[in-house]
């Protein structure tokens, strides 16, 4: 089988999060968060010690891999590489295949060379989860788990762990790119897989997951401001990452939802949008995608993350008194829907 067909057969689903945007540290204040935490935060590297220890003659290298990475490592084995049970006397078999097949191997030294030993993101990670432990004392901060996910996921939060499929981060401008099935993996996702963006989608999906309300079925406008909440949250742990990396926009799609915010706001409006229950209209906005369907084509894909930010930025400068995490315990988004005067 050829080298393309094989990588595109071994691309299954793909569970990618999608990156985030702001427009700056804007003039409130509450954005600037001084860190008082002091952690010592680490990657560890399944991905390389899989890699490394994959041709152990004795076969006992899984069970070395579970008892260091435990509980993920049992999720790394079953759900994000699909390669059988953690239990099964088989599973070194399957797990020395990945490993010796050439076209993984090819992905891994792509990891290796580009992202080295990790320490520029290991030190932006650390900075963001003090701020984050500055606001919120009691957060839990996660164990930080690098894998080769063979193009499955791309960022992993579980209840203890943030899991970082490094392959999602090398692979633009590298002979992989063009390896990858474009009805799986289309332009816009295949721009995205540099190294740039590995920090903010890591940091959104922690907080996708541990700081957001469930509000499936709510209205558009309740799904605008809860995103929005996590992008000012976001920002205030990142100040210092390129707006448009952190949105996965590129400048221009960013430079277009700058001069575009009221015509923006204007057909959510005309399009009775904000109060629409439908998952359609709420998918439209929120999902991700090349740009928004019924929005000109310089649009970005998930514009309605980027109008929620702009609401929760206006709350926030019109109530200096408010305190981050006193804003993500706010519930209701009409509150903060008054603040906002798209320009």
């Amino acid at each position: 089988m050829a080298k393309s067909n094989r990588l595109r057969a071994a691309a299954k689903c793909v569970l990618f999060t999608a990156v985030l945007l702001w427009t700056g540290c804007g003039d409130d204040g509450h954005t600037r968060v001084e860190s008082a935490a002091d952690l010592d935060l680490r990657i560890e590297r399944l991905d390389r010690d899989l890699f490394r220890s994959a041709g152990d003659t004795a076969f006992n290298f899984s069970l070395k891999l579970y008892a260091t990475y435990g509980a993920f490592y049992q999720d790394y084995v079953e759900r994000i590489l699909g390669v059988g049970r953690v239990d099964d006397p088989r599973l070194p078999i399957a797990l020395t295949a990945f490993v010796m097949n050439p076209d993984w191997r090819a992905v891994q030294q792509r990891a290796d060379s580009v992202l080295g030993d990790l320490e520029p993101q290991r030190a932006e990670l650390e900075a963001a989860f003090e701020r984050l432990h500055t606001l919120f004392p009691d957060s839990l901060v996660p164990r930080i788990i690098a894998f080769n996910s063979g193009f499955n996921y791309g960022i992993v939060p579980t209840d203890s762990v943030l899991g970082i499929g490094v392959e999602w981060f090398v692979t633009k401008g590298s002979p992989l790119e063009a390896l990858l099935a474009p009805e799986i993996f289309p332009q816009y996702l295949k721009d995205r897989m540099r190294p740039e963006m590995l920090v903010p989608g890591a940091v959104k999906g922690w907080l996708q997951v541990h700081y957001t309300r469930d509000v499936a079925g709510e209205d558009v406008l309740t799904h605008l401001v809860e995103m929005g909440r996590v992008l000012y949250l976001l920002e205030s742990l990142l100040p210092a990452t390129n707006p448009a990396l952190c949105f996965a926009f590129t400048d221009a799609q960013l430079t277009w939802c700058e001069a575009n915010e009221f015509n923006i706001w204007k057909q959510l409006v005309t399009d009775d949008l904000l109060y629409s229950r439908k998952p359609e209209d709420v998918d439209r906005l929120m999902n991700d995608a090349p740009f928004t369907n019924g929005f000109p084509r310089e649009s970005p894909g998930h514009i309605g993350e980027w109008i929620g930010y702009r609401m929760v930025s206006a709350y926030m400068k019109d109530h200096p008194e408010v305190t981050i995490p006193q804003l993500l315990a706010n519930a209701d988004p009409r509150i903060v829907l008054k603040s906002y005067k798209p320009r």
